[in-house]
């Protein structure tokens, strides 16, 4: 009998308090605990704990032990690393489109406020890294933590919990960043490229079967949550990882595998659901939609061409230009709307994270006690690219899954350079 979510919830309060207190002998452990609460939004799940402003306090419990633990926050400085400048590019255009946008209290509830505080979580990733044993915890809470966000939505379909849609029953997600059935398919598709890379790199046979067994626990929560989008997304990450990975066949087989549960998983129903996206914007409201998103994001440029109509003012905007008020549920929309021509400083951030990733990763192909490194930089890569590409049926700019991928490759790229000092310094010394 598996256990209850219900009973499963109080684990993620309890680990988060003991890593906190754990931060103060090692900082990483503090960053892992505020991605927990980040993620599930703990708050939102105890209403006690949002009174009190847990989170708040926790991201002072983690910024205080970054600063004092040695390198600290200036590792997120713009001399630290050539991906920190373009972010606070782009933090600063962003802060810059609040007071001039069309209404600046929204703009900083909506928008201004969460920018901040996925920058902070920035901040103290980047900050907290030192070895490749605090790049292996955070890639474990990352994985774990798409893995309770599945389990709870299944276990729920299983049991006849779901909620009703019009092509039927569908899994979805109570708390944090996966409430409701599309935002759910989109956190655990997200999750997919780097636990399949880190589960190809693992030695280890139990943990490697584990990180697979994460992997079928997302796919599974994909297929049930019946979201189209989510659907061509996780063709796109088996697709992708079948064309980077350097073994192909190991890859084809785990596509395989994955293939024959999702057909005994979703039936001809859900083929036949996924089958409607022929019909393109005409095939009903939810395409339509996605489509719209993206015009009325241009008409917005157009309309307030510099700094857009401000971020987190979107669905405003919308009420007050189009009538309705809405979110864009276009990623391209959503950024050209709110930032305008500005937004150009969002695509150069994530461009650069990509480019990056990419020179680390063919610096450290060739050697075999570090091509798990690179195997977790190709897993970034396809992690960007699949979460652009489902960014048409999804607004997603400013999630942190964008930060965490930019920080784990900021961090990687100190390590590296940490070893290669360290050897350089051995072979002189010898």
């Amino acid at each position: 009998m598996l256990p209850s979510p219900d009973s499963l919830q109080i684990i993620l309060l309890v680990t988060s308090i003991l890593f906190l207190l754990l931060s103060f002998k090692r900082s990483v452990y503090g960053v892992i605990a505020y991605f927990i609460i980040l993620n599930a939004k703990l708050g939102d799940m105890y209403p006690a704990l949002g009174a009190i402003r847990f989170e708040l306090i926790a991201a002072a419990i983690v910024l205080t032990t970054i600063f004092i633990s040695g390198r600290g926050i200036t590792a997120a400085l713009p001399a630290a690393s050539t991906l920190n400048k373009p972010l606070w590019i782009l933090f600063i255009v962003a802060m810059l489109s609040i007071p001039v946008a069309i209404s600046p209290a929204v703009s900083w509830e909506n928008g201004g406020y969460f920018l901040l505080k996925l920058v902070l979580f920035y901040v103290m990733l980047v900050g907290s890294v030192k070895t490749k044993e605090d790049i292996h915890k955070l890639i474990w809470a990352f994985v774990l933590m798409a893995a309770w966000t599945a389990y709870e939505p299944v276990f729920n379909y299983v049991r006849g919990e779901v909620r009703e849609h019009v092509y039927g029953a569908v899994a979805f997600g109570r708390f944090g960043a996966a409430v409701g059935h599309v935002a759910l398919s989109n956190t655990l598709n997200q999750a997919l490229p780097i636990t399949l890379f880190w589960a190809m790199s693992e030695k280890a046979k139990q943990k490697r079967y584990l990180l697979l067994a994460c992997v079928l626990l997302m796919v599974v929560g994909v297929v049930l949550s019946k979201s189209r989008g989510g659907f061509l997304g996780l063709i796109m990450a088996f697709c992708g990882l079948a064309c980077m990975s350097q073994k192909k066949g190991k890859s084809i087989l785990i596509g395989m595998v994955v293939l024959l549960v999702l057909v005994g998983v979703a039936g001809q129903g859900y083929f036949e659901h996924m089958s409607t996206m022929q019909d393109g914007i005409t095939g009903g409201r939810s395409m339509n939609d996605r489509y719209m998103g993206l015009m009325n994001g241009i008409v917005m440029m157009l309309r307030r061409p510099l700094l857009g109509v401000g971020i987190g003012c979107y669905a405003e905007a919308r009420s007050q230009y189009f009538g309705y008020y809405f979110y864009s549920h276009n990623l391209y929309g959503e950024l050209l709307g709110e930032l305008g021509l500005a937004s150009a400083a969002w695509f150069f951030w994530i461009y650069v994270v990509y480019r990056k990733a990419g020179v680390l990763q063919r610096r450290l192909r060739g050697d075999p006690v570090t091509v798990r490194y690179a195997n977790l930089l190709r897993g970034v890569q396809l992690g960007l690219l699949l979460r652009l590409f489902i960014g048409n049926f999804t607004h997603s700019a400013f999630i942190w899954f964008w930060f965490f991928n930019a920080g784990l490759v900021v961090a990687l790229e100190y390590v590296m350079k940490k070893d290669e000092n360290t050897n350089r310094a051995l072979r002189t010394v010898h």
